[in-house]
């Protein structure tokens, strides 16, 4: 008996271990986890519902303590039933991706996007985070799917995919104010690069209707214009944006290419001079002025950059010689003639 006795109190406490061991564990996964450690996050009681714990992370987040907030939402993800898990993961995707972790970002949102394949903003970021990657046709893809997905959200029966989109079909798409503005936009640069321009006008304006306050649509509407060489409707919508963002760089620099093809050089020296040193906003202006074709006009840009800081400015040496080179090979073919 007393062999059985020994047999069951061992048994018992290694129960009991197992037991203590186990609940020092989490109960949610923590894949999607980073910050400090989760010990010293919080010492209050656990919440007792999903709903709870998205609100404790809703607060952390409004008080700035991102890690306390990444930590409530994941562990809102341990209850049963889950009613908001997509939206859940997406707002941890968005939370990595501010913090620059594109892995961890990337992760969450296709955890969100399976267990929702309709989820608009997932769907968006995703495209957005692979375009921006260099991952153009699978950014397009999202881009497309987001779309369409939207279309249902707002009972339309319109849909676009790669292979029939067109001007009409665009048009067609329903719109508001929570539209994915971006995937509109993302489209309407790859059409733009594609030399499509009536579509991606029109895909800007379908996010132009989504989000009016973006600036980012004014800028590439105006540069849309400016590749299809419409230098006043591309200096227009430019203008808008910097009449909305007078720093903004992009804005600044498509003015300046705008004034350049216009012929205004001193227009564009002066808008490339709003956020770079002289020198080598005299140097932007002869190497695009030489990329124009017109090297004799670039000269005397490069030969003004190297007297700004000759101690310095060995690209505009370089491009000097490049366009003496460009202006001797001119004038022999001319000879030759």
């Amino acid at each position: 008996m007393k062999g059985i006795k020994w047999a069951l109190l061992m048994i018992t406490l290694l129960l009991l271990q197992a037991c203590s061991s186990s609940s020092n564990k989490p109960n949610y996964d923590t894949s999607l986890y980073q910050g400090r450690p989760i010990e010293t996050l919080t010492q209050g009681p656990p919440p007792v519902s999903e709903v709870e714990a998205i609100q404790r992370g809703d607060a952390a987040l409004n008080a700035g303590n991102i890690d306390l907030a990444l930590y409530e939402y994941i562990r809102s993800m341990s209850f049963s039933p889950l009613d908001y898990k997509d939206k859940t993961l997406y707002t941890i995707g968005q939370i990595h991706l501010s913090r620059g972790n594109n892995e961890l970002a990337e992760k969450a949102f296709l955890m969100s996007v399976k267990e929702n394949p309709n989820n608009v903003m997932a769907l968006q970021q995703l495209g957005n985070l692979y375009t921006q990657l260099g991952r153009v046709e699978e950014g397009e893809s999202y881009f497309l799917r987001s779309v369409n997905a939207d279309q249902i959200r707002l009972g339309s029966k319109a849909m676009i995919d790669y292979n029939s989109l067109n001007k009409q079909s665009v048009e067609a798409l329903v719109v508001d104010s929570q539209s994915p503005a971006v995937s509109y936009m993302g489209l309407g640069i790859i059409a733009d690069v594609e030399n499509k321009y009536d579509i991606a006008r029109v895909l800007y304006d379908k996010a132009s209707i989504a989000a009016p306050q973006m600036t980012k649509v004014l800028i590439n509407q105006g540069y849309s214009y400016y590749m299809s060489g419409d230098y006043t409707k591309a200096a227009r919508y430019t203008q808008n944006a910097l009449k909305r963002e007078p720093s903004n760089e992009k804005a600044q620099n498509n003015m300046a290419l705008i004034y350049l093809a216009q012929g205004q050089e001193n227009q564009a020296l002066n808008m490339f001079s709003r956020h770079m040193e002289r020198f080598e906003a005299l140097n932007n202006v002869g190497y695009f002025l030489m990329l124009k074709g017109r090297p004799e006009k670039a000269i005397p840009y490069f030969q003004q950059a190297i007297d700004s800081k000759p101690s310095y400015y060995k690209l505009a040496n370089d491009n000097l010689d490049r366009a003496l080179a460009e202006v001797r090979a001119k004038e022999v073919i001319v000879t030759s003639n």
